[in-house]
């Protein structure tokens, strides 16, 4: 019985250490992101997506001009679930459509989660799709 409760302990031990594997400075990693970009400009974002390290826990759609106001120009990605103002411009990086989105069918998408704009496998492969122009890292992380 013993052996049981050692061999669960260390099971239980040994899972929690994973599931904190990852990503240890997030700020970093974004601005990896950014130097890497040429990698992935003129791909589907499945191909980003595929090679993150981090998980996305939250998007934006954005709109351009007001000659797209009905598309979606770009998206805002984060890898922490914003709580308050500030937090719009921490861990995250914009992704440029080389197409429009449709603004109709992302805001669906946004608002049909657990809460708005929550990152899960329906905008996953909706927004896997898109076509990357460009990748944009907050403002606050240029050097």
């Amino acid at each position: 019985m013993k052996k049981i409760l050692i061999i669960l302990m260390v099971f239980f031990i040994t899972k929690g250490a994973n599931a904190q594997a990852g990503v240890s400075d997030t700020l970093a990693y974004v601005n990896q992101i950014k130097a890497n970009k040429s990698q992935y400009i003129g791909k589907p974002f499945s191909v980003l997506l595929a090679d993150l390290q981090a998980g996305i826990k939250f998007f934006t759609p954005r709109s351009g001009m007001s000659a797209y106001k009905n598309k979606e120009t770009s998206t805002g990605f984060y890898f922490i679930i914003p709580e308050y103002m500030e937090d719009f411009g921490s861990y995250n990086f914009e992704i440029k459509w080389a197409t429009p989105l449709d603004r109709a069918v992302t805001d669906q998408i946004y608002g049909s989660g657990q809460y708005a704009g929550q990152w899960r496998p329906e905008p996953a492969q909706y927004y896997g799709t898109g076509i990357i122009a460009d990748i944009v890292v907050d403002w606050r992380y240029n050097n």
